[in-house]
Order: structure tokens, then sequence, then C-alpha cells
């Protein structure tokens, strides 16, 4: 599913128009990320978990010319699926 498509189902499921599904759409994303990237966890019962982890340093030996590169420690967006959703996807397949 993408983004246009979500809006277009969000749009004919409330009976918005696509302009009004957008704005919806978009201002939950922003808000998904804007809480993120402040560090704090975003909790969707029955979806799962929004969060940003931490990843180590490390170093790692280049394959071809063998020398050592440092890859400094990152923060990655991370998405834990809730236990319900979980079952919902092992029930479908």
């Amino acid at each position: 599913m993408t983004k246009d498509e979500l809006i277009r189902i969000v749009s004919k499921e409330n009976g918005l128009s696509i302009k009004q599904a957008r704005r919806i759409v978009q201002t939950i994303f922003d808000n998904i990320s804007n809480s993120i990237v402040c560090g704090d966890k975003v909790k969707i019962t029955g979806f799962g978990t929004f969060e940003a982890k931490k990843r180590s340093a490390l170093r790692i030996k280049h394959p071809k010319s063998g020398e050592v590169i440092n890859i400094p420690e990152s923060f990655q967006p991370s998405f834990e699926p809730s236990k319900q959703l979980k079952e919902k996807v092992n029930k479908a397949i």
C-alpha cells in the first residue's frame, strides 16, 4: 500500500475530500516522526511501537581494500509490531 492509496481509503471510509484525508494522514506521519526525533516512543495499542534505537559504533574491514573503516554510532528508526498485529498477520498467511 502506498501513501496515496492510504489517503484514498481514509477519504472514502470517512466521507472526506482527498485534500482533507491527505492533511490528516500527513499530520499523523509528521507527529510520529517528530516524536521519534525527540527521543519519544510512539505506542499505538494493537498496532505497534515506533522509536529510535541506538546503533553502536562499528569498525569494519573493507572487503576489497582491506582498509579499516570506523562507522560512528547512530540512531535508526524502528518499529516493533504489537502482539495483536503479529497474531493477525500469522492467522492471515
